[in-house]
C-alpha cells in the first residue's frame, strides 16, 4: 500500500518556535504542512484567542485563568519570552488573527479546551467564512455533539487522551464514542493506535489523526498502518523525512 499520512503542525511550528502564536502558525505555513492545531478559550468578556492551558502563567509573563482576565488585559501580554528572548514581544493571537493568516490554505484544527467554548468559535468561523476548512476537535464529547448540532457542515474530531496508560480498550468502543458525539474523526494518543483500530474506524468512514509524534520511526511505523494524519512539534523534520519516500 502506498499512504502518506497528513502532516498538522502542533499548536502551530512549536517545537521552535512559541506555541500559539502567530509567529509560529506563519513558520508552520512556510514549510507547507497540511494542517496547523491550535488551542482555544474564551477571556471574560468573549473573546476566543490561542491558549492551551487554563491559565497564562507557563507562556506568557503574565497571570490569572484565561476566563477571569479581558482581551485588554491579554493583549499586553509577552506570549514569546518564554521559549527565547529572540521571541520577546510576541503577542497572544485572537482565533480570527489566525483564520485570516490561514485564509483556507491549510486546515486549520481548533481544539475548544472548554465546554461552551465552541459557541463562540462557530461564531467566528462563520464570520470569516472558513466553515470549510476547520476542523473543531475537543476532548469534551459534549462540545462535539454541540458542534455538529450548531454548524452540521463542519469538520468535528473527537480526542481521546486517557488511553495512554490503558492497554485493553476495544476499537469498537473508540469508533462508537466518536459516532455518538457527531464526529467524522478521531485523535488518539499514537502509542495505542493499531492497524485494527485504524481498519474498524476506516471501514466505519471514521478518520483517524495520532498526536503528538516527534520520532521519525514512530510517524513511519503509524503511516504503514493507515493513519490520516500525524500532529507533531516538528513539521520540518516529518515533511522532508516523509518527502518522496513510499510506506510499504
Amino acid at each position: 500500500m502506498y499512504h502518506k499520512p497528513l502532516i498538522t503542525a502542533h499548536r502551530g511550528f512549536s517545537g521552535r518556535f512559541p506555541e500559539n502564536t502567530l509567529r509560529a502558525v506563519k513558520e508552520a505555513l512556510r514549510l507547507g504542512v497540511d494542517g496547523i492545531e491550535v488551542d482555544v478559550r474564551v477571556t471574560r468578556d468573549g473573546v476566543v484567542i490561542l491558549m492551551h492551558d487554563e491559565t497564562v502563567e507557563r507562556t506568557t509573563n503574565g497571570s490569572g485563568r484565561v476566563r477571569d482576565l479581558t482581551w485588554s488585559e491579554i493583549r499586553r501580554l509577552d506570549a514569546g519570552s518564554w521559549k527565547g528572548e529572540e521571541f520577546r514581544g510576541e503577542p497572544v493571537p485572537r482565533l480570527d488573527d489566525v483564520l485570516a493568516e490561514t485564509a483556507g490554505r491549510i486546515v486549520l484544527h481548533i481544539e475548544v479546551k472548554e465546554q461552551g467554548g465552541e459557541v463562540a468559535a462557530l461564531r467566528i468561523i462563520r464570520e470569516c467564512g472558513a466553515i470549510d476548512w476547520v476542523l473543531i476537535t475537543s476532548f469534551h464529547p459534549e462540545v462535539i455533539k454541540n458542534a455538529y448540532s450548531l454548524e452540521p457542515g463542519v469538520g468535528r474530531s473527537l480526542i481521546v487522551g486517557w488511553l495512554r496508560g490503558a492497554t485493553d480498550v476495544k476499537p469498537g468502543l473508540l469508533v462508537h464514542w466518536a459516532l455518538a458525539c457527531g464526529a467524522n474523526a478521531l485523535a488518539l494518543y499514537h502509542g495505542h493506535v493499531s492497524e485494527e483500530v485504524v481498519s474498524y474506524a476506516h471501514k466505519r468512514l471514521l478518520l483517524i489523526g495520532v498526536w503528538t509524534v516527534n520520532e521519525v520511526e514512530e510517524a513511519v511505523r503509524l503511516a504503514r498502518m493507515g493513519v490520516d494524519s500525524i500532529t507533531t512539534d516538528y513539521p520540518d523534520i516529518m515533511l522532508n523525512y516523509m518527502k518522496g519516500r513510499r510506506i510499504t
